[in-house]
């Protein structure tokens, strides 16, 4: 027997919100989920899926089959929080190479203004 969600329409907005994922992806995902998988000539439509640990290639290469909901999410969560990481680090790094870059200009007016710039 197949579970239909109440609110189809909800639970798209909120794997939107709440998990990143397209209205496109959120549609694919619960389909996934209603039919327990999808030919593997759907598997490009899937990428995303597949990519996020929300779904994985079955052993004979035939069917995409969905992760359980707690793990698939808690996978994706993981890989958008670690992306979420990286960025943060590599912003930090760019903000740190400004810094160095903005302290010459400040020092520079800071010693002219006290007169020890010659001006």
């Amino acid at each position: 027997m197949r579970a239909e969600p109440k609110d189809l329409d909800d639970l798209v907005k909120r794997l939107g919100s709440e998990a990143g994922l397209s209205h496109d992806e959120a549609l694919l995902y619960l389909r996934l989920l209603r039919d327990g998988q999808l030919p593997a000539s759907e598997a490009g439509k899937a990428a995303t899926l597949l990519d996020r640990g929300m779904a994985i290639v079955s052993g004979d290469g035939k069917r995409v089959i969905p992760v359980h909901p707690r793990l698939g999410i808690a996978n994706h969560y993981r890989t958008w929080r670690e992306a979420m990481v990286k960025e943060i680090n590599e912003r930090r790094m760019r903000v740190d190479k400004l810094i160095l870059e903005l302290i010459p200009v400040y020092e520079a007016a800071t010693d002219k203004s006290m007169g020890k710039g010659g001006g």
